[in-house]
C-alpha cells in the first residue's frame, strides 16, 4: 500500500517549477512508499490494532513525509503556483490525513501527533 498525496501535478506545472523541486517531491514520495511498504509488510495480517512500537514507527514514517514535503515546498515557494505559496504545514498534514490510504488505516485507531 502506498500513500498517494498529490500536492502538485508535476505535469501541469513542470514548466514553472524548478527541476530540483520536482526531483525532491519524487524522491520524498518514493522514500515514503518504500518505508511504508516495508513497515506494512512487517505486520501480521491478522492485526487489529497497532502496539505502541508499531504506532511510533508508523507515525515516524508519516511525520518524516510531512516534514520533508513541507520543507521542500517552503524552500521553493517563490516558484510554485499561487495556490501553493500560502501552504502551511497544517495544510500538508490535512491532505495526508484525508487521503484514501489513511482513511483505510482508521480502523487501527492510530493517533499521530503531526506538528
Amino acid at each position: 500500500m502506498a500513500l498517494v498525496v498529490v500536492l502538485i501535478s508535476t505535469q501541469a506545472f513542470a514548466a514553472n517549477i524548478p527541476d530540483r523541486y520536482i526531483r525532491d517531491i519524487e524522491r520524498i514520495s518514493t522514500q515514503y512508499n518504500v518505508d511504508m511498504r516495508n513497515f506494512l509488510k512487517s505486520l501480521n495480517p491478522q492485526l487489529t490494532q497497532f502496539d505502541p512500537q508499531q504506532q511510533a514507527q508508523f507515525c515516524n514514517i508519516v511525520s518524516q513525509y510531512v516534514n520533508d514535503m513541507y520543507k521542500t515546498t517552503d524552500q521553493n515557494r517563490e516558484y510554485l503556483p499561487l495556490s501553493y505559496t500560502a501552504m502551511t504545514k497544517q495544510d500538508i498534514i490535512n491532505k495526508v490525513m484525508v487521503s484514501p490510504e489513511m482513511q483505510i488505516l482508521k480502523k487501527y485507531n492510530i493517533q499521530c501527533d503531526l506538528k
